[in-house]
């Protein structure tokens, strides 16, 4: 089993697009995923001087989920006010950059809009960056993450809701697994659900 760290995916499922965070961390092993009206806080339970382990990973904006490794989820969230995703993702992600810590962490972000079957990933890494629009399918996710994945892969998932989507997202085969959000259109609204490995 690898390490991935951070990773995020878009997908689509009766239609309807769904996006899901995954933390994995070796570092940073005790934090919880909380639902704050609507968005959803990783917050670590640790001390630590550290500025990047605890941030809003998921903010529900008019049509939008927006999905990230960082603060810079608030940034992209507030761009769409008057950009598009694509645009959003790119001004955000270039103008914040890679985190300065001791991995120089890539900063990874996604962007869903209701009724739509296409998506937006990126990421701002080193020596990589690029944003790129996925025409989603149907019963797969794309998805990124900020180590030991090139570029954008695709896999297979099936799910019930939006609980059964993190649980899933928990229980993939990458090593030191942390928390698990998973964020779905019904139609109506997105619905979020949050599971913690403690």
């Amino acid at each position: 089993m690898k390490y991935v760290g951070r990773m995020l995916g878009v997908g689509l499922k009766g239609g309807k697009p769904f996006a899901f965070y995954r933390v994995s961390s070796r570092s940073f092993p005790n934090r919880k995923a909380e639902l704050k009206g609507d968005e959803v806080a990783v917050l670590n339970l640790m001390e630590t001087t550290n500025p990047y382990v605890s941030y809003t990973a998921v903010k529900i904006f008019r049509e939008y989920a927006v999905v990230s490794n960082g603060s810079h989820t608030t940034f992209i969230a507030q761009a769409l006010e008057w950009e598009t995703p694509k645009k959003a993702l790119i001004h955000v992600l270039d103008a914040m950059d890679y985190e300065r810590d001791s991995l120089n962490t890539p900063r990874i972000a996604g962007i869903i809009q209701r009724d739509k079957d296409e998506a937006f990933l990126g990421f701002a890494g080193k020596d990589e960056f690029w944003v790129k629009k996925v025409k989603l399918e149907e019963g797969k996710a794309f998805f990124t993450a900020t180590y030991n994945v090139e570029g954008i892969k695709v896999m297979s998932i099936e799910f019930k809701d939006e609980n059964d989507l993190a649980e899933k997202v928990l229980e993939l085969k990458f090593t030191h697994p942390v928390l698990a959000i998973g964020i779905v259109d019904f139609g109506d609204k997105f619905k979020i659900g949050i599971k913690n490995k403690n």
